[in-house]
Formats: structure tokens, sequence, C-alpha cells
């Protein structure tokens, strides 16, 4: 089992001026690159998002589970997927 960790901005969809930080967890049998996982998540970078559909287009995407946490309005959100 690899384990990849990192940290990944994205916009707030309901407050646009806000940037949302998450910690993701990414667990797979297969081997990712460090590359591959920085490209895929560069593109949330501006984009406007909520974390639990970030958190299924990245299992998707890179073919792995994902588990991500984030803080909102004091609130701890935790989504899996798949």
């Amino acid at each position: 089992m690899n384990v990849y960790q990192l940290e990944v901005r994205a916009r707030c969809p309901i407050h646009a001026e806000l940037t949302d930080m998450y910690s993701v967890t990414i667990r797979t049998n297969a081997l990712i690159t460090v590359e591959v996982i920085l490209d895929f998540f560069r593109q949330y970078k501006q984009k406007q998002i909520f974390q639990e559909l970030l958190t299924q287009e990245a299992a998707v995407g890179l073919g792995a589970h994902v588990e991500t946490v984030g803080i909102h309005a004091g609130v701890k959100v935790t989504c899996t997927a798949p």
C-alpha cells in the first residue's frame, strides 16, 4: 500500500474570495508519481469547488482511495472516496 499526503488549495464555491486548504491523503496499491499527483491538483488552485466533489474527482482522476480534511466556518469536514 502506498500512501501520499499533501496540502491542496481550492477556491470556496460560496465565498469566491476565500481559498480553502485541504489535507489530502491518497491510498493505493499502485505507484503514482509525485509529478502526476501535483499536476492533477494544480487545476484546482483557482477553481471554485466543494470539498466533496474535489474528493470524488481526485479518487476517479488518480484511481485511488482519497480522503480530504478541511475546516469550514469552524466545522471540520472529512470526505472519502470511493
